[in-house]
């Protein structure tokens, strides 16, 4: 579970233990539903959550994007799938 916006504010100034997330799960679903976006700290996580979505059906695609530079590392209906030392 990743810390959220407010989640990571704290009113003594201190740090969150929790890291930044930097990669992103986005999936688009199957009306009725829309659409979801789930963050990850660890590159490897994501991925494996999009994969999981993907084998269990629960989204028509389902893209891995760095948050850094909005780069694609997965998606599979894109023919994307970078090599993890380019992650």
């Amino acid at each position: 579970m990743t810390a959220t916006a407010t989640e990571r504010r704290t009113a003594d100034g201190l740090t969150h233990p929790w890291p930044d997330d930097r990669y992103e799960v986005r999936c688009d679903r199957e009306s009725p539903f829309t659409g979801s976006r789930d963050r990850y700290h660890y590159a490897k996580n994501a991925v494996e959550s999009a994969k999981a979505l993907e084998r269990a059906g629960l989204a028509r695609r389902v893209v891995v994007v760095r948050l850094a530079d909005e780069t694609v590392i997965y998606d599979r209906v894109g023919d994307v799938n970078l090599p993890p030392e380019s992650w």
